[in-house]
């Protein structure tokens, strides 16, 4: 059974500018305050295919494969590897336009390993954790594009 849940925060410029930061996949880390360093691993930079390697830190690592690839719309990541206890995830970004501000909600959907046991892990662990985590997420997004991209 898979679960899912949503996070949705605020950016004050256009749907080019926050997909200018989330599309350059490997740079993550910038963003991110629950990556401690990130890189792409394949040619492919950009687009469906394009392959990272997350370090969350701790000795956590997640392999990522961009499986949705609508520019200024919709990104979302395969985990295709990690030592942690997802058995499946895809972590779906989606972009509104706003006027002048661009709405960003991610949505995972996941599954665990572990069959019950997992179901367990999830209901009293894993979803509240990894939700703070994508709530964080957003946070770190929207930071760095109305502060970090605004000085450049």
């Amino acid at each position: 059974m898979s679960n899912t849940f949503s996070e949705t925060i605020t950016i004050q410029t256009q749907p080019e500018v926050v997909w200018s930061v989330l599309s350059n996949i490997g740079d993550i880390y910038r963003w991110n305050p629950g990556v401690k360093a990130s890189h792409t691993t394949s040619d492919r930079v950009k687009g469906i295919g394009a392959t990272r390697y997350c370090d969350l830190g701790g000795k956590n690592f997640l392999d990522e494969e961009v499986v949705v690839w609508e520019p200024e719309s919709k990104l979302t990541m395969r985990i295709t590897g990690t030592n942690m206890p997802f058995k499946t995830a895809d972590i779906r970004f989606t972009l509104q336009n706003k006027g002048n501000q661009t709405e960003v909600t991610v949505s995972p959907i996941y599954q665990l390993k572990y069959g019950p046991i997992g179901q367990l892990l999830d209901r009293f662990y894993v979803q509240n954790t990894y939700q703070k985590g994508m709530a964080a997420l957003l946070a770190g997004l929207k930071n760095y594009v109305e502060n970090e991209m605004e000085n450049k």
